[in-house]
């Protein structure tokens, strides 16, 4: 109990019920564990979670701890909430802002991968982000006039972070979108909330993106999968074992839609404008959900060979890119993809 105590020490822990769990969890550590699984519908998908808990624990108390966690960070992070905390930062020109742990967190994230992507993963892009939804629901493409001034109104380098979570807009207008990354940071969250609370070995699926933590009991790995086309347009379905670590999937070739006979895709490249058309799928294999999360929208906007210096200076960080182009199919991967592979 010592370590425990411990940690408890060093948690703030307000809510009574989180209390007591962590309590029963170090009393029944011991006993067998069983399989549990639950659905929620957030974050614009369906979230599953799987995990293996004491027999005496409250696993469905357990689940409503974990999806509350994930509501709040909607609250938090979703542009679509028009009272969303990202929102109503997007409000204050100029201004510095303190703003949540969470939120500051995400954007701090954000701002690294940023930099390390050189600008292919943006989360200020949320002006032209807005034209190309409008451009999939009206089925006309945004002009070159519309593109520029929605770019005017982007830009990381309009966000300023600062120190105590104060957070300062420079432009008017500007809509922060956080879609290519929330999902990722809010599996993490969860997955660390589960062990506080004493679950080791636990599944989080954010609608595909699954972020996972140590392998089910009496196993080595968690056994899941994905699926690409090869160059005879037949899907390939791939087993990848992993512990304590993530894997997403990003790109135009389920994601797109159709214009005057032209394909666009719902990632937007920030250099350009313009909705990327270059039939790729990525699927990342990172550390942690934020990572893989994130890694997977930035190389779809690279492409191949882009990708492959980026992939080469990012540890931790592995991946497969197909690009389905007419005429011209490429496939490459990192040579440590091949390491999770499950061969039959």
């Amino acid at each position: 109990m010592n370590a425990l105590c411990t940690e408890l020490h060093d948690m703030k822990i307000t809510n009574p019920f989180l209390l007591s769990l962590l309590l029963l969890t170090a009393i029944y550590s011991v006993n067998a564990q069983k399989r549990v699984s639950y659905t929620h519908q957030q974050m614009g998908t369906q979230i599953r979670l799987v995990f293996y808990s004491p027999d005496s624990l409250d696993s469905d108390r357990v689940a409503q701890v974990i999806f509350d966690r994930i509501d709040e960070l909607n609250l938090i992070l979703s542009d679509y909430l028009p009272h969303s905390e990202i929102n109503r930062l997007v409000e204050k020109k100029n201004a510095n802002v303190e703003v949540s742990g969470d939120l500051y967190n995400i954007l701090k994230l954000s701002e690294a991968i940023s930099r390390k992507t050189d600008g292919a993963f943006d989360v200020s892009m949320g002006p032209v982000i807005t034209l190309w939804r409008n451009a999939r629901k009206n089925g006309v493409v945004p002009t070159e006039q519309e593109i520029e001034a929605a770019k005017n109104r982007s830009g990381f380098e309009k966000i300023r972070i600062l120190p105590k979570s104060v957070v300062n807009l420079s432009t008017a207008g500007m809509q922060l979108d956080l879609g290519g990354i929330g999902k990722g940071y809010a599996a993490d969250e969860a997955i660390a909330l589960l062990k506080k609370l004493g679950v080791r070995s636990a599944l989080v699926d954010m609608g595909g993106d699954i972020t996972v933590s140590d392998a089910p009991p009496n196993k080595a790995y968690w056994i899941l999968g994905f699926s690409y086309y090869d160059s005879k347009n037949n899907e390939v379905f791939t087993k990848l074992k992993l512990k304590n670590q993530a894997v997403a999937t990003s790109g135009d070739l389920y994601q797109y839609f159709n214009i005057d006979g032209n394909r666009y895709s719902h990632i937007v490249d920030p250099k350009t404008g313009r909705a990327i058309t270059n039939n790729i799928q990525v699927t990342t294999i990172a550390p942690n959900g934020t990572m893989a999360d994130a890694y997977a929208s930035a190389l779809s906007v690279l492409g191949i060979e882009k990708s492959k210096y980026l992939l080469k200076t990012t540890p931790g960080l592995e991946a497969i890119l197909v690009a389905d182009i007419p005429e011209a199919y490429q496939k490459w991967n990192t040579a440590g993809f091949l390491d999770y592979i499950v061969m039959d």
